[in-house]
């Protein structure tokens, strides 16, 4: 990396940007809210059965999943901007309805529309930070936003965790209505960016409103694909410390049961205070293949430590759980940062938004896939099933390091070649340097903007 690369990458972030941390930070503040007395609500408030919550939000994530690359289809069409104050004004709405979803048919109207809203809102945020900054500080500001988010979510579960201790239907509805009012604030804070010019058509490329056949390209993109899989399987750090973990410690008595918050406090912790810090150095889809692979190992040895929990004694087991729970969270922060580049980087321009949609995919999936994973080798094989999980995650972290080098094989796409077909005129200027002094900078600038076909068709 040059010396003025790294300066641009190091340098102040625009104040666009940092209005969309606040709206990022909103956010997580009332999601933290809501994410603390939903199911009470669900289940006291609307007097719904745990078994009519289990299917509503089930139908909703495999809703969600399905709306991922139709979202980002439509975010391409009419800007991620618009797209996400839309998405933020319909959670606000949808939840000052859910008083009124008295029914399961109405709860499960109500729960799918927001986990629609809810999983496309995230590839929207991600896209909207790529033309907020520069090339180099896009990774950089999503560790950002990712650090405020774990502080948001914390703080808001624990106002929610005061909130709750009376136990009234009507606090219920205040955090339910002041979680609304946040997604209200966060889309007025998206309404003061300014809205982004369509790159493409900086560089004299075509204009942004695509056949659908070219927007659905992703879907032939081999190599994205691919490295789409593998993300997905290390990214199983979240279902490791979200059911793996408690799951684990409530098969051995002998660890305390209060160790289970204390692994969630510590990765809360770690994730807010390093997150920016292991974007460091991570711009390009080689470098994001890199950090998967660091991701893949850290992610093992916490499986390790966690096999070997189970045959200790307790001051010992504990110390090992919490070990591994820092290994897990240098993972997730790793995995984080090599998600948003090789995304980033593979993303044409004119596509980034539907590109950005196809990767959360893989997210989504691990959401479908990790419970059945952890059930099937953690709580059933016991320490043997940690050490496959660990060997697994590390091998899916170096199969990523290969695919997300630039010399990678990559799929033979007639679209990309067409839309990195203005960077190809430059080569008469090759024989006589001085005689095209305004070409440099056009054809410099369109790689470095579309760093999507430079790392992903070589």
């Amino acid at each position: 990396m040059t010396q003025g690369a790294d300066a641009a990458r190091r340098g102040r972030l625009s104040g666009g940007a940092v209005t969309l941390l606040v709206a990022v930070f909103v956010d997580a503040l009332g999601s933290g809210l809501y994410m603390a007395v939903s199911v009470i609500f669900f289940t006291r408030y609307l007097d719904l059965g745990s078994g009519q919550v289990g299917i509503g939000l089930s139908v909703a994530g495999a809703l969600s999943f399905l709306s991922l690359v139709p979202v980002g289809i439509l975010a391409d069409r009419v800007g991620p901007r618009r797209m996400l104050i839309a998405a933020h004004l319909v959670r606000g709405a949808l939840l000052l309805c859910y008083p009124f979803a008295s029914g399961f048919l109405p709860f499960l109207c109500v729960v799918s529309l927001l986990a629609v809203a809810d999983r496309g809102a995230s590839p929207l945020v991600q896209g909207l930070f790529g033309t907020a900054v520069g090339k180099e500080q896009r990774v950089r500001a999503m560790g950002r936003a990712r650090s405020l988010q774990n502080l948001g979510l914390a703080l808001g579960g624990l106002v929610a965790g005061a909130a709750l201790l009376p136990d009234d239907d009507l606090v219920y509805l205040l955090v339910l209505y002041a979680d609304s009012l946040s997604f209200l604030l966060a889309a007025v804070l998206v309404t003061r960016l300014r809205p982004a010019v369509a790159a493409p058509s900086e560089g004299g490329g075509r204009p942004l409103p695509l056949p659908l056949r070219q927007r659905l390209s992703v879907f032939r993109d081999r190599r994205f694909a691919v490295l789409t899989t593998l993300n997905s399987l290390v990214s199983l750090h979240v279902t490791v410390l979200t059911a793996g973990v408690p799951l684990w410690l409530l098969a051995h008595d002998g660890i305390p049961r209060a160790v289970i918050a204390w692994t969630l406090v510590l990765n809360t912790v770690v994730v807010v205070l390093f997150q920016v810090r292991a974007t460091r150095d991570t711009e390009s889809a080689a470098d994001g293949g890199r950090a998967l692979r660091r991701s893949g190992v850290l992610l093992a040895l916490c499986c390790g430590a966690l096999a070997v929990s189970g045959t200790v004694p307790t001051v010992a087991a504990v110390v090992l759980v919490l070990g591994a729970v820092a290994f897990q969270a240098f993972a997730e922060m790793h995995q984080q940062a090599g998600a948003w580049a090789i995304s980033y980087d593979l993303a044409p321009e004119d596509r980034r938004q539907v590109y950005l949609a196809f990767f959360g995919l893989g997210n989504a999936a691990r959401n479908t896939y990790g419970p059945l994973v952890i059930t099937f080798l953690v709580v059933r094989q016991g320490a043997a099933g940690w050490l496959l999980l660990g060997a697994l995650v590390a091998g899916a972290g170096f199969a990523a390091a290969r695919f997300g080098r630039s010399g990678a094989p990559a799929a033979p796409g007639p679209v990309r070649e067409q839309a990195s077909a203005p960077a190809v005129p430059p080569a008469p200027p090759a024989p006589p340097a001085p005689p095209a002094p305004l070409a440099p900078p056009t054809h410099a600038v369109l790689p470095d903007i579309q760093g999507g076909s430079r790392g992903h068709r070589s």
